[in-house]
């Protein structure tokens, strides 16, 4: 594998690529990014560059034994910390720190998750950074810098992955996984970017089945069709989903692309022709303050649920309404100037 197959995050890569080509890796990388943002494959591939002894500027040459014992995943040289449970211990260093300090070639100990290192754990690998092997180096990857000791911070060099644009993460979805543009558009949208979590819905079986409902929730609260006892009946069932906040997303997702319709075109689309862009942007308003809620505190989702959707309903179907009243004004005052 290349730094080419990676795609995106060009400030990132530009400046991996100097300091892999003029050999000035720091004992200590830091990689941040929401997770799915590839932060783990950037580590690896980093992590294979460091160890290739034959490597000509910045790909490890693949070929060389370094290169295919790291690859087979029985590098004696590279270590893999993760979660052993809820948390990173201090016992996962403690097994490990001896190897370090052994004499021979170089040395990476990836850690992902980092910030999920106890107290004990973080002020373990503190005192390995303060004065560390000149072979060792140190890559880890979290979510976010401010979670981990600024001690630990401060001797890391820093690197932030940003999520992939739409197109970016379009185009890797249709050349590697051969998927319609369509879907592949659909699975970039939805996952803000993420390629950890578009992989993850592409092989989600129940990925479509889920769509299919959340598009006929979106249609029945915008015409209305829906009695206050269904309106419970969908709240009461959503509310036990674990997918709940990226069925929410695929929701709102509906009244976002249908709103952006109504705004650049001047036909009025076939999927719900009669409902204002004022009560989309409501909804999706509303839609995105309930997966804060969600998010963010310990609220009750099934009531929640219950007062979003009755509200979502009725604020769709009085813009519908209103909708209708301008366009039938609107027929009468062309018809008044035609005769």
């Amino acid at each position: 594998m290349s730094f080419n197959r990676l795609i995106g995050q060009e400030e990132m890569r530009g400046l991996l690529f100097r300091i892999l080509s003029e050999e000035k890796i720091n004992h200590a990388l830091l990689l941040t990014g929401p997770a799915g943002s590839g932060k783990k494959s950037w580590g690896r591939l980093l992590a294979m560059a460091i160890l290739c002894p034959e490597r000509d500027g910045v790909d490890p040459c693949l070929d060389c034994p370094s290169c295919r014992s790291f690859q087979s995943g029985n590098h004696p040289g590279f270590y893999a910390v993760k979660p052993d449970g809820r948390n990173i211990k201090i016992e996962q260093f403690r097994s490990i720190r001896e190897s370090f300090y052994l004499q021979g070639n170089k040395k990476v100990c990836l850690i992902e998750n980092a910030e999920m290192m106890t107290a004990e754990a973080s002020s373990s690998l503190l005192k390995i950074l303060e004065e560390p092997p000149s072979d060792l180096h140190f890559i880890l990857l979290a979510e976010q810098a401010r979670y981990l000791f600024d001690t630990i911070v401060s001797r890391c060099q820093r690197y932030n992955i940003r999520p992939l644009n739409c197109g970016e993460l379009k185009n890797l979805l249709v050349h590697e996984h051969n998927l319609s543009s369509e879907k592949a558009e659909l699975l970039a949208r939805i996952s803000g970017g993420l390629p950890g979590l578009a992989f993850d819905l592409l092989e989600d079986d129940k990925f479509e089945d889920r769509y299919q409902e959340a598009k006929t929730l979106a249609y029945n609260l915008a015409t209305g069709c829906d009695s206050a006892r269904q309106l419970l009946s969908w709240a009461n069932y959503l509310s036990e989903k674990e997918d709940l906040v990226l069925f929410l997303e695929l929701l709102c997702l509906f009244y976002r692309d249908k709103m952006v319709q109504n705004l650049c075109s001047t036909e009025p689309a076939a999927w719900l022709p009669h409902v204002s862009s004022d009560g989309l942007e409501e909804a999706v308003i509303l839609i995105n303050s309930v997966i804060y809620e969600m998010n963010n505190t310990n609220v009750n989702r099934r009531l929640l649920l219950e007062k979003s959707l009755i509200l979502l309903q009725r604020r769709l179907s009085q813009c519908q309404k209103l909708s209708e009243f301008a366009l039938k004004r609107r027929e009468k005052h062309t018809t008044f100037y035609q005769n």
